[in-house]
């Protein structure tokens, strides 16, 4: 592996896929101590920074579409330093604000380390459902830290919910009322913990201004860290719910990603959280099934499956021998699903899988999933994936029609 000499204040900026070995010196990425000799790995379509805390020796190779730069000084912002030291006096729970691609989960990141470094322990909220970092797309979840972490996507949920869809947009409710059971969930198991919370990154308009202060209504955090200007009506809503807003530059060298880089990052956590998968044929009486919004007659299940199956058909122009819920089991074997959500016998999301069969004649469903455990209830969405977690279709009026 090639090595490259860090002066001390410079940042190796490492976009992967890439790796990188601290060899020499000391170093940090956004708050947390780099191991000497131990391997790092961004991941493709990510970002880390390297920041020479002392002059130091650093390995490093990337592939694909990953690369390498050198800055003289921090990306890291001098205001971000300034606002932990503030927030770290005490335990809190700091809400993160900022568009798609501002920085806001390096932020959050940043805050996190922070508040492990000082407590010795912390909670990460992730309620970003495109481009979440610890549980799949659609859903929302939170996990704790007793040490500080170079990238949150490392980790994996303790605790979730599920959505149902890549955007709050169309879904605005469902996400709220997710974020609600997420955090009385959260409040009952650790109601003493600092907490870092990651918005997702819809901020244009009314509708995504109303969205952000019913989640500050619920989350009632000691601060709203945003990254660039708070709009007037978030800043009213802080004011009416004593939440303090500070206003941060974002950090340097952001890496913009195209909608289709956002897609692909998707699809990585999908097939993560796949991976290891196998099929499962249980009866449907066992299991429970029902939409996102709630039906559970199996005729009308059949329908919703149906309206999306013959959705996909037709933006891909396929015909196929069989239709309704058949055309879903010739689907499967071209390694094409439905995802679904699967939940444990204490009825807690346990993780998600692709529907690949659906027939209330003869009481079978099929499932593949990682999920090995006894399944209580499966929740049926409505977005097509393949068996690889490529999207391949979303019907939102599933939804509507089924009501």
């Amino acid at each position: 592996m090639p090595q490259i000499e860090l002066k001390k204040g410079s940042t190796l900026i490492l976009h992967g896929p890439a790796s990188a070995i601290l060899v020499e010196g000391k170093a940090s990425i956004l708050g947390c101590p780099l191991s000497s000799r131990r391997k790092l790995v961004i991941k493709s379509w990510r970002s880390r920074p390297i920041h020479a805390e002392e002059n130091s020796i650093i390995e490093y190779t990337y592939g694909g579409e990953g690369g390498m730069e050198v800055i003289d000084g921090d990306t890291i912002p001098r205001e971000w330093k300034n606002f932990v030291e503030k927030i770290a006096e005490k335990k809190v729970c700091i809400s993160v604000y900022g568009g798609i691609d501002s920085g806001k989960t390096s932020l959050a990141t940043y805050i996190l380390n922070s508040l492990v470094k000082k407590f010795k322990f912390a909670i990460y909220l992730d309620l970003d459902l495109g481009q979440s970092n610890i549980c799949p797309p659609t859903t929302i979840g939170h996990v704790s830290l007793k040490f500080p972490i170079p990238d949150v996507s490392y980790l994996r949920m303790e605790a979730g919910e599920v959505v149902g869809y890549t955007s709050p947009a169309p879904v605005v409710q469902k996400h709220i009322d997710a974020a609600k059971a997420l955090l009385n969930q959260l409040k009952a198991e650790n109601s003493e913990a600092s907490i870092s919370a990651d918005f997702d990154g819809w901020v244009l308009g009314e509708a995504a201004i109303s969205h952000k202060r019913e989640l500050l209504r619920i989350l009632r955090p000691d601060y709203l860290a945003s990254i660039g200007e708070v709009p007037a009506k978030l800043k009213e809503a802080c004011e009416d719910l004593d939440i303090t807003y500070e206003e941060l530059p974002p950090p340097f060298n952001v890496r913009k990603r195209e909608q289709a880089a956002r897609k692909k990052l998707r699809e990585i956590s999908y097939n993560r959280f796949l991976r290891k998968a196998s099929l499962r044929k249980l009866p449907i009486t066992w299991i429970n099934p029902r939409t996102l919004n709630g039906l559970e007659d199996g005729r009308k299940i059949s329908a919703y499956i149906e309206k999306i199956v013959n959705g996909f058909l037709e933006k891909e122009d396929l015909i196929l021998k069989s239709r309704g819920t058949e055309a879903l089991e010739e689907l499967s074997k071209k390694g094409a699903g439905l995802l679904s959500y699967v939940y444990d016998m204490s009825d807690k999301f346990a993780g998600i899988g692709l529907l690949m069969g659906f027939d209330v004649k003869k009481n079978y469903l099929k499932i593949l999933t990682p999920y090995s455990g006894q399944i209580k209830k499966l929740i049926i969405g409505l977005v097509m994936l393949s068996t690889e977690g490529e999207e391949l279709y979303a019907d939102l009026t599933a939804l509507a029609q089924a009501l």
